[in-house]
């Protein structure tokens, strides 16, 4: 079984993307929790509405499509922080940096507080509590914002992620389940996507179905990143990602074809529009793109080009060529990106290990080394020597104003153009004439700036295609005049602040009803609790009909489940809402202000005193430490005293620290030398020293250089103000700016993604058998849907609608259509009896054990049996508690059973049964082993091995190899020592094959 569901991306013009699988056993994966640019949170209903189902959540790419609405969803929909989730290491840090710098860089993605994904519960249904002032929100402000993720939760939520390598089988254990066991079927790989770094094609595995999600990825190599993870050898690698039962893939750039030239025409073009508008007429060059995923591929190019490049890199009075990144978090992402490199492509690897070891014959297979005596040759891949790092907004109006002639180039988040650094970048350069904006992927279908300059250049160049929108053409906009919407975050004040904590309030006395009901409900959740070890899942388990006192199902509590459910977004319950539900003796944990509680006529718990045990939290390698229980009791002061004092240090949890760190802290001699280091340290933070290059005398640093390294503190002021605000209880305010738009406008493809060509050529070399396209525009998804029909013709049918077909279907949902795409086979679930255990003979592999069973399927023996053995024998639990547990487990009088063979039938199989040779044979390995057993082997044509000139192998497909002879193959060779080639090749075959018995 496997249903599909496309929450977001499916036929739509929005890139944001959420997946819901649906599995045996009940079990539910959400991959990716992605948003776009509007922040739209009613985008997010149906992810609200679904979270108390989800077990698991995957994710795939660092980017706003793919994880915009990860921070949100963790913080204000519930228990959604409780749920499982994996990605690569890259994902995880990289994807904290890019919601740090949206929240920090736009309010929109704060969300306004009266705005609701989904239609909330009225706070009637429940019963107020009396110890809350009168809620009043009338008078709220309707733009109040809720506040959002601080970089402190931010840092908690993706610390949680669990993080995985590429090519690694990682199965599910029941630990890391809300249900018990309830995972413990599933088994997840990740591969490489190619689009940014870390990317992440997943391979979901779970009994027959081989479920592989690959949206938004690309086959080629390019600067910094490796390519996906279909391609092997030559060819799609089966045993990874070939024939699965289900392909999910992204039908976005489906009608876009690739320039000639590939990846070096694009750097080309790139580089000679810096020449031509920075180099030679000293304008400003706008790059607008992500906070944290295609912009490492821009960065990797304009760096390595200005160590080549001494004309671009020269620091003289108005020559070279400045480079900038701006964005809120890209000193933090110059740090990370360093520890990333082994997920990046073999070429940077090998680039960095050449300049570790001092090999300088490394440096001669990078571009950087034909630079003549440049210091990049000894400087890392990503060490940045001309980059220029802008994190502040008074630092980029700086750079902007300087009144220097020198052109500059400034990559900028985001590349919507509506928020971040890239709109205040265009806002001061669109007045000029000769400043260039040049946009990095195609936003048809987009609203705002981006969309608009799209389309007004697809226009004038005649692109009216996307296979035609490829190359390097500039437009003008002579002089138009547009308006352009600014939002800011301004804090509430006197009677809005005081309806916005009333507001608040209530919320948190109904969120307080809302977990007393989850506990008490028999829901899963996890709130406010560590996930469960073994132990403690089957110690709750054992207690639960004690708990419930024989009342499980009596209609206070399906009124409490109920409640329960709808406040977590699930459909209302005939007849609810015809009276309050009480939450019992929990109003005591629950509850603020309430100390008393009359148990006089109350039973079962709600007799009792409440307690929450805090559950430890356990992993395959036991209970997880933590680091913070450890600390010195002096260490645990000096904290106290440096967070009293306002002054914060730099302490990472099991570092040395510095011989002169505790005399400065005692003023001893080392006091002096070490203020001195930390202004040193202070200036490496803040800005680099720029060094007088050799020979060149008239160096010159511009003035925004030179501010940069004077006024660092400064600059790491307005950041903590600028974070400061984000918890301060604030209203989104919007102003209309008219501005004159004089620029330059041109278009080079940085997507880094798939195209028309790859996407026809590798469908029909995966070959799955059901295949599903999402992830984008509807026209896009209809043609590639007809191409597929056309190029699996006589393998399936199309299907729009979800209607099945013979091998290959295709599906194409629209966002909320559900699609059954599982594979109809008889699989069933036996036990092998013991006495058939005891007479296996095991074959080893590679790695895995192979067994050939000849045995009969019998029911299983009844409990009574096993009760005269002496086991203890549990009482059966009624019908509804039975199905109140999901079904997922089969009753043991049900239960089927391989056994041995009766004798007599024993004897008439084993004297039919076949060996079976088991494993892969290789024509190189088969080829090696000739050559040393004194054979001559040579390859002639593809997939054919000639030994001796006579004996022919050729691999026939998946489980064929055919073994040909010239005449007299069984007869011995004069000159081989007696041998026989034929028989001598199929032994040789035969060896490297496991020979599983048949008896």
């Amino acid at each position: 079984m496997f249903l599909f569901t496309p929450l977001l991306g499916a036929q739509s013009d929005s890139q944001a993307c959420q997946s819901l699988l649906e599995l045996e056993n009940g079990i539910k994966i959400l991959i990716d929790v992605g948003w776009d640019d509007k922040f739209d949170v009613r985008m997010l209903a149906e992810l609200e509405r679904h979270t108390p189902t989800i077990d698991l959540v995957l994710l795939t790419h660092p980017t706003l499509a793919h994880m915009g609405a990860y921070a949100h969803a963790c913080k204000h929909i519930p228990t959604f922080s409780s749920i499982p989730v994996y990605s690569t290491f890259p994902v995880s840090n990289l994807g904290r940096l890019l919601l740090q710098d949206i929240y920090l860089s736009t309010p929109l993605a704060s969300t306004r507080l009266l705005d609701s994904a989904a239609p909330p519960v009225p706070a009637s249904t429940f019963a107020a509590p009396t110890f809350l002032p009168p809620s009043e929100t009338g008078e709220l402000h309707p733009d109040a914002l809720k506040l959002p993720p601080t970089s402190a939760e931010i840092d908690s939520y993706c610390t949680k992620i669990v993080t995985l390598k590429y090519s690694q089988p990682t199965p599910l254990h029941s630990a890391v389940a809300r249900v018990s066991g309830k995972l413990g079927s599933i088994t997840i790989t990740a591969y490489s996507a190619g689009h940014s770094l870390g990317g992440t094609i997943w391979k979901i595995q779970q009994a027959q179905e081989s479920i592989v999600y690959a949206v938004d990825w690309n086959h080629s190599r390019e600067n910094c990143l490796r390519g996906a993870g279909f391609l092997s050898g030559g060819g799609v690698s089966v045993e990874t990602l070939g024939k699965p039962t289900a392909l999910i893939c992204s039908a976005r750039n489906s009608e876009v074809v690739s320039m000639a030239g590939g990846r070096k025409k694009r750097d080309e073009m790139l580089l000679d529009a810096i020449r031509k508008t920075a180099l030679e007429s000293g304008g400003t060059i706008l790059i607008p793109t992500d906070s944290v995923g295609r912009v490492l591929e821009l960065v990797y190019l304009l760096e390595h080009a200005w160590r080549k490049d001494q004309e671009l890199a020269s620091r003289a009075k108005g020559k070279g060529v400045g480079l900038f990144l701006a964005g809120r978090r890209v000193r933090r992402l110059g740090q990370v990106v360093g520890s990333m490199l082994e997920w990046m492509d073999e070429g940077v690897v090998r680039e960095f290990e050449s300049i570790a070891g001092g090999d300088r014959r490394g440096n001669r297979q990078r571009d950087d080394a034909e630079g003549k005596g440049n210091d990049g040759n000894k400087a890392g891949p990503f060490d940045f020597l001309h980059l220029n790092l802008v994190s502040t907004q008074g630092h980029l109006n700086r750079i902007l104003n300087d009144g220097n002639e020198r052109g500059k180039v400034i990559i900028a988040s985001d590349s919507s153009l509506g928020w971040g650094f890239s709109r205040e970048a265009l806002m001061r350069l669109a007045s000029d004439e000769k400043n260039l904006v040049v946009l990095t992927e195609r936003s048809d279908g987009k609203l705002g700036w981006a969309g608009n300059l799209w389309q007004e250049w697809k226009e004038k160049t005649g692109g009216g295609g996307e296979a035609k929108a490829t190359g390097w053409e500039e437009i003008s906009l002579d002089g138009q005049h547009a308006e352009l919407d600014i939002s800011h975050r301004t804090p509430l004040e006197g009677q809005e602040l005081e309806a916005y904590n009333r507001h608040l309030a209530a919320q948190q006395a109904l969120t307080s009803q809302q977990q007393s009901l989850l506990s008490n409900s028999g829901l899963p959740s996890s709130i406010g609790a560590e996930p469960d070890d073994d132990d403690a899942s089957s110690s709750s388990d054992d207690d639960s009909d004690s708990e419930r006192q024989g009342k499980a199902l009596t209609t206070a509590n399906s009124k409490k489940i109920s409640a329960a459910t709808v406040m977590l977004g699930g459909a209302t319950p005939s007849g609810y809402g015809a009276g309050k539900v009480d939450i019992g003796i929990n109003i005591l944990l629950r509850g603020k202000g309430v100390y008393d509680y009359d148990v006089r006529g109350a039973k079962g718990r709600n007799r009792m005193f409440p307690f929450v045990m805090r559950r430890r939290r356990v992993d395959e390698y036991g209970e997880v430490v933590r680091a913070d229980e450890y600390m010195r009791a002096e260490e645990k002061a000096e904290e106290d005293l440096l967070d009293a004092t306002g002054v914060k240090e730099e302490r990472v949890m099991g570092k040395k620290r510095k011989w002169d760190e505790n005399d400065a802290k005692r003023g001893g001699p080392g006091a002096r030398k070490g203020k001195e280091t930390g202004d040193v340290g202070k200036k490496r933070r803040t800005g680099k020293t720029k060094e007088k290059p050799d020979g060149d005398d008239s160096y010159e640093p511009d003035d925004g250089e030179q501010e940069e390294m004077e006024e660092g503190e400064v600059e790491e002021d307005e950041a903590e103000d600028e974070e400061s605000m984000l918890t301060v209880p604030s209203k989104i305010t919007s102003t209309k700016i008219a501005i004159l738009m004089r620029f330059k406008v041109a278009f080079i493809d940085f997507a880094g993604l798939h195209d028309s060509r790859i996407l026809r050529m590798l469908l029909p070399l995966i070959s799955p058998r059901k295949l599903i396209l999402v992830g984008g525009r509807e026209c896009e998804t209809r043609s590639l849907a007809n191409d597929c029909r056309k190029l699996l013709s006589g393998r399936g049918t199309l299907s729009g609608r979800g209607e099945s077909g013979t091998d290959t279907d295709v599906f194409f949902p629209q966002i909320g259509n559900k699609v059954n795409a599982g594979v109809d086979t008889n699989a069933w679930a036996i036990r092998l009896s013991d006495n058939l255990v005891r007479n296996l003979k095991w074959q080893n592999v590679r790695g895995l054990g192979v067994v050939h069973l000849i045995g009969r399927v019998t029911e299983a023996q009844d409990k009574k049996d096993e009760s005269r053995n002496g086991k203890k024998v549990k009482l059966s639990k009624s019908p509804e508690a039975e199905s109140k547990e999901g079904g997922s487990q089969v009753e043991q009088k049900d239960a089927l059973v391989l056994d041995v063979l009766p004798p007599a039938l024993a004897a008439a199989t084993r004297s039919v049964a076949q060996p079976i040779h088991v494993g892969d044979l290789r024509l190189a390995d088969l080829r090696r082993v000739l050559l040393d057993d004194g054979l001559t082997a040579e390859f002639r044509g593809e997939g054919t091995l000639l030994i001796d000139g006579v004996v022919v192998v050729r691999k026939g497909g998946v489980g064929s190899v055919i073994i040909e002879d010239g005449g007299g193959g069984m007869l011995r060779r004069a000159g081989r020592n007696g041998k026989a080639s034929f028989v001598e090749v199929r032994r040789r075959i035969y060896e490297g094959l496991a020979v599983v018995s048949g008896g």
